[in-house]
């Protein structure tokens, strides 16, 4: 492994990340009312243009693993140094969401069967963000022959034609899951989806830029930044645009029907891509303006990995206090932004107090211990 000079700018997107995640998950309960009204509609878009988050997530991870692992390393010590970064939060999660529940609201859930437990730990299902782990833990698993592929088909300048097939075959990979759970079974779906072909396209995008950071940076600045939000906008009116209009046709997130999810799979890459364009520059530009804002971002996306753990207790735990204190509820408009301003001030606030302590910082870690 050869020294690592860090690329600044990836604190920032892991911040924007994480706020992200906490806004999906703070909207997606809008998604489950029987009612589509303006508030659901509202929470309903926010929830589908917030989704950009794994995809940057996997972006970072594998732009990251590029820089740590470049030329010769040991892989033996490559995947114990992954073990330590991912296994124990991974683990120690797990059992945690599988004891105590935050669907809806935070209750003790009982000591799970041991075919529970183990379901658990292969899908992600202790707790609904934990799938994230069973697709990272496998890009890091094959790390190796992946870099290998791109830095062969990079030496030969095909490089960029290797990332079209990926993203061909991730569209087709997604929709395909849809299609195949829509007729064999809806059991299937969760499994295909975490897949590692269903996020592929993204690591190797983060591994591309890693390889030609300056090239990268010289093309974005290449383009008007205007022109670059005008294409990220208007793929979140697109998407979000799709959503909104089938919870109007079928009345309900869960009614719409399965062209509306391949469509759907079809046109995401052209939002996210954007999305992840517009970040690197916004990142550029608090990197250059430095000043306290800069400074919190970076701060946010240096305990992001925490953060993104804690986040679901905190959101069932700041619902229920929400509630008591002012009877509000999810169905109110008040409680989204209260929700998500609240969770992301107490999940960076306990994950940076905890973080350094010597019996929590190897689970809640920081920027440098882990590829997310």
């Amino acid at each position: 492994m050869v020294a690592v000079v860090w690329i600044r700018e990836l604190d920032y997107l892991r911040g924007f990340s994480a706020l992200a995640v906490i806004a999906v998950h703070v909207s997606m309960s809008a998604t489950r009312t029987p009612a589509a009204d303006l508030l659901c509609l509202l929470n309903v878009f926010v929830y589908i243009i917030a989704h950009f988050a794994v995809p940057v997530f996997i972006f970072i991870s594998g732009w990251v693993l590029a820089l740590r692992y470049a030329g010769a390393y040991s892989v033996p010590a490559y995947y114990r140094r992954r073990a330590r970064t991912i296994l124990p939060p991974y683990l120690f999660f797990t059992g945690f969401f599988l004891l105590v529940s935050v669907e809806g609201a935070v209750h003790l859930a009982g000591v799970p069967d041991p075919g529970t437990a183990a379901g658990a730990l292969l899908m992600g299902t202790a707790a609904y963000h934990l799938w994230f782990f069973v697709l990272i833990i496998q890009l890091y698993l094959l790390y190796p022959l992946i870099v290998g592929g791109y830095d062969a088909f990079d030496r030969a300048g095909a490089a960029l034609y290797l990332l079209l097939a990926l993203l061909f075959g991730q569209v087709l990979w997604n929709v395909g899951a849809h299609v195949f759970g829509a007729f064999a079974g809806a059991e299937w779906y969760p499994v295909l989806i975490r897949l590692f072909p269903s996020h592929l396209f993204y690591f190797v995008l983060g591994i591309h830029a890693a390889r030609h950071t300056d090239r990268l940076r010289s093309a974005l600045r290449s383009f008007s930044p205007a022109w670059v939000l005008a294409a990220a906008v208007s793929g979140a009116l697109l998407l979000g645009g799709i959503w909104v209009a089938a919870v109007l046709r079928y009345g309900s997130f869960s009614g719409a029907t399965l062209a509306v999810f391949c469509v759907y799979r079809i046109l995401e890459p052209l939002y996210y891509v954007p999305v992840i364009a517009v970040l690197i520059l916004a990142a550029g530009r608090l990197e250059a303006a430095g000043g306290r804002l800069s400074g919190a971002a970076r701060s946010f996306g240096e305990h992001s990995f925490g953060i993104y753990l804690i986040h679901p207790l905190i959101i069932a735990a700041c619902a229920a206090v929400w509630a008591s204190l002012t009877g509000l509820s999810w169905a109110d408009w008040a409680t989204y932004p209260v929700l998500f301003a609240a969770t992301a001030a107490l999940s960076y606030g306990i994950v940076r107090v905890a973080a350094p302590l010597p019996c929590t910082g190897r689970l809640l870690g920081s920027r440098r211990s882990g590829g997310t």
